[in-house]
């Protein structure tokens, strides 16, 4: 894979709809600052994410060191994510095993967040 990976992306449309600060007043920082595998970012990115909202600043790097989090913030702000990303980080592709498992308490939400995984683990290799 080249080092100009990012020009390769099937990248969505901006998503032209305004946002608040729930999702815009972060710290600045980058789902390339996590160091995240690259087909991570690959998934993140082709999802449509360009920055780590608030939720995701605060949770991610909390996660990625093997801490529990309890976290709350309105719908829409990137909750799914916050966990996800973090979950998908720590899979080792090769292993052939379960490797995670995420209960919710709904079945609607279980097939949404199977959704997301699909969508951002997308280019890891793994069964969802």
């Amino acid at each position: 894979m080249s080092e100009d990976w990012k020009t390769e992306l099937n990248l969505p449309k901006k998503d032209g709809r305004p946002q608040t600060d729930d999702v815009l007043g972060t710290k600045g920082n980058t789902f390339e600052s996590f160091h995240l595998k690259r087909e991570l970012l690959m998934g993140i990115f082709e999802a449509g994410f360009e920055k780590p909202s608030p939720i995701q600043e605060e949770a991610i790097p909390v996660a990625l060191m093997g801490r529990d989090i309890l976290a709350r913030a309105k719908n829409g702000t990137g909750k799914t994510a916050a966990f996800v990303i973090p979950t998908l980080e720590k899979l080792k592709p090769k292993l052939d095993k379960i490797q995670a498992l995420i209960l919710v308490p709904t079945r609607e939400l279980a097939l949404q967040t199977s959704q997301v995984v699909k969508t951002l683990g997308s280019h890891l290799g793994i069964q969802i």
